[in-house]
């Protein structure tokens, strides 16, 4: 045998007991995928956004999971990079989750943002109007008396993680009862809940009042709390007061 053939013998004889030694990496289970995001949203909670950004990438690097959970911690990352002043770097990632995921409920938040951004970006009157709004839904509202109102859509990696919040909406009601122009002028923790709000307050109708031209304003603040007993809306609400009146979501 040529002093060649030994060579590459030893060679595969040293390539095959490291193979064998070697133990390949786990991918982590559902519970230990789960309880990442749940650290990720608790620290979101909490306003660490440095914090949110180590469990995600930690989360990103362990799994392979391209489910609901990796596509909420993909736009956790966003809000934050949006309330850190990165706006470009936010519509990316707003971008970036929507052509990976169209069908997922974070996704639809991306697009409220997107939206929001994109207005903020092309009509230099827009963040003046969200502060007369603001002002608006402090005053109160209007007595149109709502008949038709979808409950909004719990996050669900925050009702997994526990997380519990509020998005005041401001809105208008056209004569025919339809829902117009809604804003979102508080929310907490901030961003998390402003698309599930906005999304069921559009779907909302009011009694019709032909005697009027005019878009009358609401307010009314949408709480999501994750143990509730069950989702209640008020039954005999008038939507005046401090921030509108309350709705309890589960």
């Amino acid at each position: 045998m040529s002093k060649q053939a030994t060579a590459l013998g030893v060679l595969f004889f040293c390539t095959a007991v490291v193979a064998a030694c070697q133990t390949p990496s786990e991918a982590p289970d559902d519970s230990q995928v789960t309880a990442s995001a749940t650290t990720a949203y608790r620290a979101y909670e909490r306003g660490d956004c440095e914090a949110v950004a180590q469990s995600t990438l930690q989360n990103a690097l362990a799994s392979r999971d391209s489910g609901e959970v990796q596509y909420s911690l993909r736009l956790l990352r966003g809000f934050c990079q949006e309330l850190d002043g990165d706006t470009p770097a936010a519509i990316e990632t707003y971008r970036d989750l929507i052509g990976d995921a169209p069908l997922s409920f974070a996704s639809d938040d991306a697009r409220e943002r997107l939206r929001i951004l994109r207005l903020l970006e092309r009509d230099p009157d827009y963040k003046d109007w969200v502060d007369a709004a603001r002002k608006r839904a402090a005053q109160g509202s209007s007595d149109r008396v709502p008949i038709d109102r979808i409950l909004a859509d719990f996050p669900p990696l925050a009702q997994t993680a526990g997380i519990e919040g509020f998005a005041v909406v401001e809105f208008g009601v056209t004569p025919r009862g339809d829902t117009d122009a809604p804003v979102v002028v508080d929310s907490s923790p901030p961003l998390l809940f402003d698309g599930a709000a906005l999304r069921a307050v559009r779907e909302w109708r009011y009694t019709r009042d032909p005697s009027s031209q005019k878009s009358k304003r609401q307010a009314i603040r949408i709480v999501f709390q994750a143990d509730a007993d069950e989702q209640q809306i008020p039954a005999d609400e008038s939507e005046t007061g401090d921030a509108g009146a309350e709705s309890t979501l589960q």
